[in-house]
Order: structure tokens, then sequence, then C-alpha cells
């Protein structure tokens, strides 16, 4: 008997070790910045001018920035391009008062994304988390068409202009849609509420580009007075050039178009804060994307950082200046 319990134990003890291996096994591959050279700021290096986009050709890149892979607990694969998505016209927004979606609004939104799954999120939840969240961000606009073959030459530098974001995102239709055949079309409307992408009136458009400049500044975002983002973007581990060739690609274009726009990504500090060993935890627990969103709903509770009406958001970047969000029902 006493040979029993001994290789029980031993047994148990092999199994924790081979569960603690696969929930904390660290990542295969470390994210890096990329090889950008910082465009200068100084003297007449560039100017400030009035923002002109083109609202049928709106993009967001995901997964940019070391610390929100991280923060997330998402897999990094240099190999992989990282997500992009559509961002629909009706979410441009010059900042001021953004609406909370209702309950309605969120149901009859994925309804049109999967019949049916509205039903089954009633039959779920007593009230559907919005999870509402903030992404500082920056945006680069095209100023002059360019083809794909400009974009495959490694010494062409694309004529951009830099602009401020912030992608607002409803993180419960993310969840909802991850994993699934619809991802691609969840992506886009998550952040595709009215509203939810306040832009700054002005571009700053460089005299000269290489073809890795970047606009390095500090992005920052405060959530009534807490700093919650601070991030430079030279920490970004893509340059322009491998985010424009990600669209061109993703959406099969030729040539994108003057007036194209792209949000290049956020760094650490969102509301959302699913490290790597949670994931996987729940990947062994074989969690639903319902189970999904009531843990990140429950995890949030005590914390706070999802955003809800009455608040106040403000994105921060020189020389690109502010936008103020205020978040209403």
């Amino acid at each position: 008997m006493f040979s029993c319990i001994k290789y029980s134990a031993m047994f148990l003890s092999a199994l924790l070790v081979a569960l603690a291996s696969f929930v904390f096994w660290p990542a295969a591959h470390t994210p890096i910045p990329a090889p950008s050279e910082c465009l200068s700021l100084d003297g007449d290096a560039g100017k400030l001018v009035p923002l002109a986009v083109d609202r049928d050709q709106l993009y967001g890149v995901a997964l940019t920035y070391p610390g929100i892979i991280r923060q997330g607990g998402y897999d990094y694969d240099p190999q992989t391009p990282p997500p992009i998505f559509r961002k629909l016209a009706p979410a441009l927004s010059m900042g001021g008062d953004v609406k909370y979606p209702t309950q309605h609004e969120m149901l009859v939104t994925i309804e049109t994304l999967e019949p049916g799954l509205a039903g089954q999120l009633r039959a779920k939840f007593t009230a559907l988390p919005v999870l509402l969240d903030y992404e500082v961000e920056l945006g680069i606009v095209v100023l002059e068409d360019i083809t794909i073959n400009q974009i495959r030459d490694s010494d062409f530098a694309p004529k951009l202009g830099y602009f401020l974001v912030n992608d607002l995102q409803s993180t419960t239709v993310g969840i909802l849609g991850f994993g699934t055949e619809r991802e691609a079309r969840y992506l886009d409307q998550k952040g595709s509420f009215p509203g939810f992408l306040p832009i700054s009136q002005k571009m700053w458009v460089p005299n000269s580009q290489l073809p890795n400049s970047l606009l390095c500044i500090e992005l920052k975002t405060h959530v009534n007075g807490e700093l919650r983002q601070n991030q430079n973007t030279k920490n970004r581990i893509y340059t322009n050039q491998q985010i424009l060739g990600f669209v061109a690609e993703t959406y099969s274009k030729d040539v994108i178009k003057a007036g194209t726009a792209i949000a290049t990504g956020s760094p650490a500090g969102v509301a959302l804060n699913a490290p790597r060993w949670k994931k996987r935890l729940g990947k062994l627990l074989m969690m639903d994307r319902f189970d999904k969103v009531s843990a990140v709903a429950s995890a949030s509770d005590g914390e706070g950082r999802f955003l809800q009406p009455g608040d106040v958001i403000i994105v921060h970047a020189q020389p690109l200046g502010s936008i103020a969000t205020t978040i209403v029902k």
C-alpha cells in the first residue's frame, strides 16, 4: 500500500510539473524594436497641416509593440504578419462625446456578424459587458499613391504624414470573434462603433524621409487624469514600409491610394490584461468564448480599468497635440 501511495504521489508531482511547464513555458520568440530612423523635429524639419483622410480607406494594425504582446499574452512569430483590420467610416471622429454602446446595439451588431449568436448571449448573460478599451496610437496617412512593387523595394521611401489616434474598442466583440472563421469581420467591427476612432485635426509632414523613417514621439493616455499609457514609438517592432506591405497583402491591393490612413498599433497600458499564463490556463480548462468574456469581466470588476460612461480620455503626443474624448450614455 505504501508503494501505491508513493507512486501516486510521484505521478501527481510529475503531472503538476507538466501542467506548470505548459502554463508558464516562455514564448518561442521575443519581439524587438524595428531598425527605424527617427525623423528630426528640430526647426523646419517638417510642418503641421490639416489632416485629410479617405473615410473608405481606414485600417488598423495590432500587436506592434513588445509590451502589448506581453500584456495580452499573445504569441509572436516574426514570420507571421500582425492582425490587420479595417476601421469602418462611422467610427471616424475628432474626439468630443462618444456614445457607450447599449445592450441592444451590442446584440444587433453581433447578430449581424454571426446570425443566431445574439440569442445565445441573451441566454448566458443578464447584461453583456461592453469592456470598452482605449489605445493611443501613431497614425500614418499616405500622401501619394504607392504601388506594391514600390513597397517591396527596400530603398523606397514612402511619403507619409503622421497623426494621433485614440482607437476605442469593445473587447467583448474581439473575444467573441477570436479564433472563429469570422474573426476578420469581428476585428473590423470591435473598433467601428460610431465615434470609436477619434483622430487629431492635424498631421505632421516631414520635409524629407528615408525608407525606414519614423516619427519617434512619446504616446500618452490619461483616463480621468490617471496616466495609463506612456511609450515612445521608436519601440514599435515594424517599420512603416512593413505596415504598408501588410495592408496591401491582406487586402490584395496593387496600389495604396493617397489618403489611406493606418493606425499603427498601441503600446502597453490598455485596460485588457491577459498574460500568457492565463491564456494557456484557459486553454487547459477548455474555456469557450463565453467563459472568456465572463472571466475578463469578472477580473476587471475590481480594477475599473475598462471605460464607463462619464470617463474622460485624453491622448497626447507632441507635435501632434491632444485628443479629448468623453464617454457618454
